[in-house]
Parts: C-alpha cells; structure tokens; sequence
C-alpha cells in the first residue's frame, strides 16, 4: 500500500520468513555456521532453539539455498506428527513409496536407504523445523536414527529447529542429549541491532532517503519487541502505514502508543488501576468529572485520527478509480474504471 509513497520496490516488513531479507547479526552468523558444519560434518546435529520469530525458519531457508554439493536434504516442517508418521515423512520426503505402513516395516525402508547413500557417497541431513512438537517418542526414534552407523561415521546428520522448550526436550532424554554436537540459543536482538535491522530491510526494499525511524522511535520498538525481529517488523510496518495514511513522509513515534494494542494483542498494563470497591472511599465528584472528561477528550482524539485516515485513504483510492459506472448494478470487465462509495454515501 505505501511502496510508491515512501520509494520502495519491495515492502521491508514482512512477518512471512524471506531468506535474502535476513540481517545476519552476530548470533545469526554462529547458528548459520553450525547448522553448516551439521551438514558437512559426519557427526553432525545441531539443536538451534529461539523464541517465536526470532528467525529460525529464515535461517534454515537460507541454509537451504545456500547448499552447494552432492547430497540428501529431508527438510520437514510439518511436526504435529503421530507415532509412526515421522518414518512415513521421511521416506516421502526421500522420493520412496511406503511398501508397508507398519512402524517397524518402514524403519527397515529407511535403513536400506541410508546404506545405499552411505555406499553412494550422498550425506543425508534431516532438517526439522518447528521440532519442539515432536512426541518424546518422535524424538527417540531420531536418536535411533542418528545411531546407525556407515564406514563413514552416522548414516545421518540431524538439524532440530525449535521454541526454547525443544532444548528441554532434548536433555530430558540423555541417550539423545550426548549425540548432540552443538546446542545453540537465538537470543533477541540489541538495540543497536534492531536499528541496523531496521535500516538493512529498507535498503534492501529500495529506500534511499533520509533516515525514517529515529533514535527515540528505535528504542520504544526494540523495548516493545524485545528485539524479536518478527515484532519489530510488525510495529514498522504499521507506523509505515499510519505515516502513510495521514500523507507525511515521515514517522511520527505517536502513532507507536496507539497501534501497539492492535498489533501486539497487548492487555491493559498489571499497573491500571482496578476498580474501587464499595469499602473503600469513593473518588470525590470534581475529580470523577474530570477524568471523565480526560476518557471522552482521549477518544475524540483517537476517532478524528481514524475519521481523518480514512479521509485520506478515500481520496488515494478515488484518483486510482477515477469514473463511476453509470449502473452498479451491472457487472464491469477486467479495466473498467469503477470509483468506490466514499464513507457514508449509499447507492
């Protein structure tokens, strides 16, 4: 909506993980690093955890695009998985039919596999993303896996993605926990790496005018995302489109405190005061009168800008669509020129 506005080709924040938007912070560099060494090392399986959004799945991506040689890639993103569907999923994501569903039918399908790769020379890495849902059961048969052995060392090298409860999950099975090589934790960015995060996605999207998120504005984003890169797209994006909305160029750090709701799913603050009860002495009719009248001044203001937002967006809308057709009723061809109903009008 706001590319032409701010002289962008690409839109910088969005939450869907785009693997050539990564900024690669220190911590992202290392869990790229391990999760290459997984795949190139004959002992290799790494456990990469972090909160949601934190970039676990765009790292993975670009690990995947980055694959140079000749090797197995089993990348499996869907989790929510039944006792026997992991060895199901394998075998379909290695271009085998299951010859027969049974759990124990399958594991021998797999094991014939993986020799004939090892006999080949072809490493074959299992990618799991999103792993913290795996059953403990999932997990023990990964261990499983893992164990078998080639002349060169494991028949498969392993790359668990997940939520910090994965981690857990793990050492709560340590047959599984000692044949993990690295244990790596994605922590949220600092704020001066929100900010370098922030300027690297506009510049890659096509921005190159004046700085559009100032210091102060940096600080409040990286305070309400914690550096979660998926948060922090979240709130750019919408005081892009506020800005927009209101036609200026510029971003306005108000706009942070009225969206930050809407966008966040926040509640009320621990701090707000409750509601007095019928033993405690009521506040004195002046003051309640006041304050009433701070409540209704706060939402006037808030419904103007909404009113004046639309207004504005109304008025882009209308030279896009320029003609009104002389019966709505009718249907329109692909090209017609058809004006939308400004607010309030009706046919």
């Amino acid at each position: 909506m706001y590319l032409e506005f701010f002289g962008l080709h690409r839109h910088p924040f969005r939450i869907t993980p785009e693997d050539d938007f990564i900024y690669m912070s220190q911590q992202h560099s290392r869990a790229y690093v391990y999760m290459s060494s997984a795949i190139w090392s004959s002992e290799g399986f790494v456990v990469i955890s972090g909160e949601i959004g934190s970039g676990k799945t765009t790292l993975l991506k670009k690990t995947i695009r980055n694959l140079e040689g000749d090797l197995k890639l089993l990348n499996i993103s869907y989790t929510n998985l039944e006792s026997k569907d992991l060895f199901g999923l394998i075998l379909r994501k290695a271009g085998l039919k299951v010859e027969d569903d049974s759990k124990v039918a399958m594991l021998f399908q797999i094991t014939e596999y993986l020799e004939r790769m090892a006999s080949a020379g072809t490493p074959v890495v299992l990618a799991i993303d999103e792993a913290q849902n795996l059953t403990r059961e999932n997990l023990e048969d990964i261990r499983m896996l893992t164990g078998m052995e080639s002349m060169g060392g494991p028949s498969m090298r392993v790359i668990l993605l997940g939520q910090p409860e994965l981690k857990q999950a793990v050492a709560a099975i340590p047959q599984l926990s000692q044949r993990v090589k690295l244990f790596f934790h994605l922590e949220g960015l600092s704020q001066a790496e929100t900010a370098e995060y922030i300027d690297y996605r506009l510049l890659v999207s096509g921005h190159g005018g004046n700085k559009l998120f100032d210091e102060d504005t940096v600080r409040e984003i990286h305070k309400l995302s914690k550096g979660i890169p998926r948060l922090i797209n979240k709130l750019c994006d919408g005081m892009m489109m506020c800005a927009y909305s209101e036609d200026r160029p510029f971003i306005d750090p108000y706009d942070l405190q009225s969206i930050r709701r809407d966008l966040l799913g926040e509640d009320l603050p621990k701090n707000t005061p409750k509601p007095q009860t019928r033993k405690k002495k009521s506040a004195s009719p002046a003051r309640s009168q006041s304050t009433d009248r701070d409540e209704w001044s706060n939402a006037a203001t808030a419904l103007g800008r909404i009113a004046d937002a639309l207004e504005r967006i109304d008025t882009r809308l209308a030279k896009v669509f320029p003609e009104e057709p002389k019966n709505r009723g009718e249907s329109f061809r692909p090209g017609d020129n058809v004006k939308p109903l400004s607010p309030g009008r009706t046919k």
